[in-house]
């Protein structure tokens, strides 16, 4: 199909002029934006060929922004095509796609506002908290209307084309690393390796009895609307959307998007950012953040008992331990410490998840 065919799908008329921009150009994940202009009217078309964008995902996303709509929150709406459709299928730049159309948003991304616009005097983001309280909220509703996992599923795979999750990806490209530039640390790897299976198997004794909702999946960067003060109003892109257990959904955003304002420690001597004193910062974000979460969010017993587990199975081997590897392989110093580091978070009990997720003298 070619960029009118395109247009054509999903309009009668000749637009005034249109855009396209390339996102994402892989083997397995190709995407494209296709900026539409009608005069002063304005929209996008998206196409995407990969493993995990579906006709049946867009059509669900339809629902999640419904939802979420309801709840006060901003998306810009999937619009139907000529043929009534949210989704059309067809080839695009010699690739398989699924195409859709969607109305410009009308508020701005996070990234089309100065950083001192969203930034307080502490450091802290504007929407920070706001932010929270959306994830909450969602997690409460327990929402059950799309079938198909988020794209931070754990114990299966997202995508068609994958057979685990992306934890377990990271496992084994660590463990083919050790092999290939550090095979001094073996006998390291494989005690690591025995501790994280343990904790993975504990984990999926408990883990699908957990309670779940339906998420946006990527509520962070430039994904966010915000108002022309910072404030927060709702998501875009719902590539990674789907059903997930609400504790990971939780645990997974604030470890990987909103723990920006950990303390760093400026000691040499450390492995940065994957350090004693580092990660006490994270583990303090954490749970003051799962405080916070509880004025919109009921946890369970059973939330409070696999906690822990989810927190080390998400956090212990992922991609920062990866770059680590990768960038001190010949520091076997540095290495000691990252294995230290690493087998340490696995067998430490010491976060205390039941006096933020159920104590009455949390915030």
């Amino acid at each position: 199909m070619s960029e009118e065919q395109l247009i054509a799908l999903f309009h009668k008329e000749k637009p005034s002029e249109y855009t396209l921009k390339s996102i994402r150009l892989e083997d397995e994940d190709s995407r494209w934006i296709l900026s539409v202009c009608f005069g002063k009217e304005r929209y996008v078309i998206k196409i995407a060929s990969n493993g995990f964008t579906t006709s049946q995902r867009v059509n669900g996303w339809v629902n999640i922004i419904g939802e979420y709509k309801k709840m006060g929150y901003y998306s810009p709406a999937i619009l139907a095509s000529l043929s009534g459709r949210y989704a059309e299928e067809g080839r695009f730049n010699g690739k398989d796609c699924v195409i859709w159309e969607e109305e410009y948003a009308k508020y701005p991304l996070r990234d089309a506002l100065d950083k001192t616009v969203y930034t307080g005097e502490n450091g802290m983001y504007v929407y920070h908290d706001e932010v929270l309280e959306f994830l909450g909220r969602i997690g409460e509703k327990h929402f059950s209307n799309v079938p198909y996992p988020s794209g931070w599923v754990r114990l299966e795979p997202f995508g068609s084309d994958e057979t685990t999750d992306e934890v377990s990806q990271c496992v084994e490209t660590f463990g083919e690393l050790v092999k290939e530039k550090t095979p001094d640390f073996l006998p390291r790897w494989e005690r690591v390796r025995s501790l994280f299976e343990e904790n993975k198997r504990k984990l999926a004794e408990i883990y699908g009895n957990l309670p779940t909702s339906v998420f946006q999946a990527d509520e962070d960067g430039n994904n966010l609307v915000l108002n022309e003060s910072g404030h927060f109003l709702g998501v875009i892109d719902y590539n990674l959307a789907g059903k997930d257990v609400v504790i990971n959904r939780f645990f997974s955003e604030i470890l990987f998007g909103y723990s920006y304002h950990r303390k760093e420690t400026e000691n040499p001597k450390l492995l940065p950012g994957l350090n004693l004193e580092t990660q006490e910062s994270v583990i303090e974000i954490l749970l003051n953040s799962l405080r916070k979460l509880r004025k919109y969010y009921t946890f369970s017993e059973a939330e409070v008992r696999a906690a822990p587990y989810l927190f080390k199975y998400i956090s212990c081997v992922e991609y920062r331990q990866i770059e680590a590897l990768e960038n001190y392989s010949d520091d076997p110093e540095m290495l000691r410490q990252l294995f230290d580091f690493i087998e340490w978070e696995l067998k430490r009990e010491d976060i205390d998840f039941r006096e933020a997720m159920l104590s009455e003298n949390g915030i």
